[in-house]
């Protein structure tokens, strides 16, 4: 194992950041009265140091900032990151790697965070065989120093936000009725790497009629009948930066007047949880009660069994919380999703999503599509 300096280059957005990210990571070391942490969710290696690739840990503390890897990524390690110490690993074992990197550099007794909710049980045995100090699980403290974006993060969400769009109307464009789930799905994802995007932020869900009861259904072989309605819930991944929208469409022909009451519910439901939104507004007791409340006054409330959003950036779900059990107090610059839905078990499902940014009075809808209920053949 051994050192060097990485990043020579100009490294990525978030590596041009991490000066300020990096103070902010030791802050939080301060407050939990830690004497370094070890990183190993994807998500935040890339926020802290910019560097894209996987099978990387960062060990940061007062005055260290380290970047430990193996030999398939050193090269990858000093085109994209600045501003960190590369330990070549050698050993095969990053959490060991990464133990003693900690102890060289800092002493074999110090105060080391980790990320519980990313470390198996078995690589927490062999931290601890491998660390002589204190440990403690920082729970989600990192990964919520990623709650608000800065104008670089939002730049990027816009733009996939805008691939995301134009892929979905250039889909429904060529119709759904008479084609499978499965297909349409496929070319969602063409359409997204056809319009510069690296891929789905998430697994594409294309649902009709009552399979669309599913709320994550899965599609399949399943062919699109005329007049049922379609559930379309995509998004692209753009620089690592996460998008999500979700249209209901009618297939074939005009909806009849049930499925024309379900989607009215479920807008008028979206339309005041986006609404609700604002800095300091209540992820649960404003805007998810506001959504619910519009459907469960319509007497669909049984049928909306998911929370009504959930925060979106270089994890398409992520904090804030805007759920019926659990909610998070929003602020200025969080993004996240509205999303309420109806689904009658056999026989339809309707969802309208769209992703939005918490503003001091209000939101911006970085989806900005149309919401009426559109007839496509």
């Amino acid at each position: 194992m051994s050192g060097t300096k990485a990043g020579v280059g100009a490294g990525t957005g978030a590596a041009r950041g991490a000066g300020t990210r990096l103070e902010r990571c030791r802050g939080l070391l301060d407050d939990l009265h830690l004497d370094a942490v070890l990183i190993t969710r994807p998500s935040d290696v890339r926020y802290l140091s910019g560097f894209r690739g996987e099978d990387t840990t960062l060990l940061i503390g007062a005055g260290v900032a380290l970047i430990v890897t193996d030999a398939r990524y050193w090269e990858q390690v000093r085109a994209e990151v600045e501003g960190f110490e590369l330990v070549e690993a050698a050993g095969g074992d990053l959490i060991a790697d990464s133990a003693a990197a900690a102890a060289e550099r800092l002493g074999a007794e110090l105060r080391l965070g980790f990320q519980g909710t990313d470390v198996s049980y078995a690589a927490y045995r062999r931290l601890r065989r491998r660390h002589g100090g204190r440990l403690r699980d920082v729970g989600v403290h990192l990964t919520r120093l990623r709650l608000c974006k800065d104008d670089a993060e939002l730049a990027t969400m816009r733009r996939a936000a805008a691939v995301t769009e134009a892929a979905l109307e250039a889909v429904v464009a060529e119709g759904l009725s008479s084609r499978s789930e499965a297909e349409v799905a496929w070319r969602v994802l063409e359409e997204f790497h056809r319009r510069g995007a690296e891929g789905e932020a998430f697994a594409t869900i294309v649902a009709a009629g009552g399979h669309a009861a599913q709320a994550h259904a899965i599609p399949g072989p399943r062919v699109i009948a005329p007049g049922e309605l379609v559930i379309m819930d995509i998004g692209a991944r753009v620089d690592g930066y996460c998008s999500d929208i979700t249209r209901t469409f009618a297939a074939g022909r005009e909806p009849d007047e049930e499925q024309r009451r379900v989607y009215d519910v479920v807008l008028a439901a979206q339309l005041a949880g986006l609404a609700a939104v604002r800095a300091g507004a209540s992820g649960r007791a404003d805007v998810d009660e506001a959504a619910r409340a519009v459907i469960t006054e319509a007497g669909f409330g049984q049928h909306f069994g998911h929370g009504t959003g959930h925060g979106v950036g270089l994890e398409v779900h992520e904090a804030p919380s805007l759920g019926r059990l659990r909610g998070d107090v929003l602020a200025a610059g969080m993004v996240c999703t509205v999303e309420p839905g109806i689904y009658i078990e056999h026989v339809v499902g309707v969802r309208i999503e769209d992703t939005v940014l918490v503003t001091a009075d209000g939101c911006e809808r970085l989806t900005v599509s149309s919401k009426e209920l559109r007839v496509v053949g």
